[in-house]
């Protein structure tokens, strides 16, 4: 029977150059309808209270796709053992995702019990890296353990009142994260003992590039919705010029991340990257839900959230180029100066009427990605 499942691949197994696989392409899929599922939630009725649930949640379904990603690009193949795992965190990710709007409204009892098997699955998934990988599975076992406790408050969770239950996602959420150091004594020995680094691997970073890239893809579908029918002149102009703005986000993120390569000097610090590049997600979602407001009802709160939360994602991208930098030279080039000039800038525009302010974005990120491109770069050469 285990010879027909096959088993996960070793992490001693590296795999040189590893291509991303169609199979982890297809899992990523349903986080666009998580992303827009959330978009959709705070768009409709946006307050405080459920702005928290949708952060949480956020934070929630993409621990589960970080952690099922980094076990793939660690232990993956072809094996029916791999293509199930990620195929049945898939539905159960996109069963949870049904009770999204729920959740935002502040009732948690449906979106708490689809938690429980995607933990229980991870749980499994850990155990079983346990028993075939004796390198990783130390680590792998008390990864597993950990993710046991935070099941076991998932359970208490069903039967606590509302507001419990919103503790418990809470205190199970940082319990998932917080993983990392409960775990690093025994990743340090693995890791000394098999003379590994303590590396991103590329293949990863193109995962979170990719996701980012649908958040961007979500912003541009919550462009048509904020348009307004019938298209008018103004509102075609309007659309055009926010879908240049998400462009040339993604120009900016390539020219930042694009050829980035990350070793650290030790598990929690490659986590923390990690953590950086899924805060940038989590930017980039919040700037589109802010985008459609703006376009929708043009209130200056809300002009200026947006230009806070451009910068936020621009912020984050330059934050992990530099702590993963190993060129000192070229980490002491982009000066706090040149921040609080593109964040007063951003901040300016806020005042001016929406069509204004999305151009003076336009101009603001070009004159960004010819810093990156051209300034930069002579500055370190010299």
């Amino acid at each position: 029977m285990l010879n027909f499942f096959g088993r996960p691949r070793n992490i001693t197994e590296q795999i040189r150059h590893r291509k991303i696989s169609w199979l982890e392409l297809f899992y990523d899929l349903i986080f666009s309808v998580v992303l827009e599922r959330l978009t959709s939630g705070l768009v409709a009725d946006f307050s405080w209270p459920r702005f928290f649930n949708a952060s949480v949640l956020f934070f929630w379904f993409f621990w589960s796709w970080h952690e099922t990603s980094g076990y793939f690009d660690n232990h993956g193949n072809d094996s029916i053992l791999n293509v199930l795992i990620i195929n049945v965190q898939l539905i159960l990710a996109g069963i949870a995702a049904l009770f999204i709007p729920d959740a935002i409204a502040g009732n948690y009892t449906n979106i708490l019990i689809a938690f429980v098997p995607m933990e229980l699955l991870l749980i499994a998934v850990w155990y079983i890296i346990g028993h075939f990988d004796p390198t990783h599975g130390p680590a792998s076992r008390a990864w597993a353990t950990v993710y046991s406790f935070a099941l076991l408050l998932l359970h208490i969770g069903l039967f606590a009142p509302t507001a419990g239950k919103f503790v418990i996602i809470l205190a199970t959420l940082l319990i998932n994260y917080l993983v990392v150091f409960f775990a690093n004594p025994r990743l340090r020995r693995e890791y000394e003992n098999t003379h590994m680094p303590f590396v991103l691997k590329d293949s990863l970073i193109e995962r979170y590039g990719l996701m980012t890239m649908i958040a961007l893809g979500e912003v541009i579908v919550g462009l048509y919705e904020a348009i307004g029918h019938p298209v008018t002149m103004l509102g075609l102009t309007e659309f055009i010029m926010s879908i240049v703005l998400v462009a040339l986000v993604t120009a900016v993120y390539y020219q930042v991340i694009g050829e980035l390569h990350v070793q650290m000097a030790s598990s929690i610090q490659v986590m923390a990257v990690r953590w950086l590049f899924l805060l940038d997600i989590y930017a980039v979602m919040l700037f589109g839900v802010f985008l459609i407001f703006v376009l929708e009802k043009d209130q200056l709160t809300q002009r200026l959230w947006l230009s806070f939360l451009l910068f936020a994602s621009l912020f984050v991208m330059w934050l992990i180029q530099k702590i993963t930098s190993h060129d000192q030279q070229a980490q002491g080039e982009n000066k706090p100066l040149f921040f609080m000039f593109e964040f007063a800038a951003m901040l300016a525009v806020a005042f001016l009427h929406k069509s204004w302010m999305i151009l003076c974005l336009d101009l603001i990120m070009l004159l960004v990605i010819l810093h990156y491109r051209y300034i930069q770069p002579v500055k370190a050469e010299n």
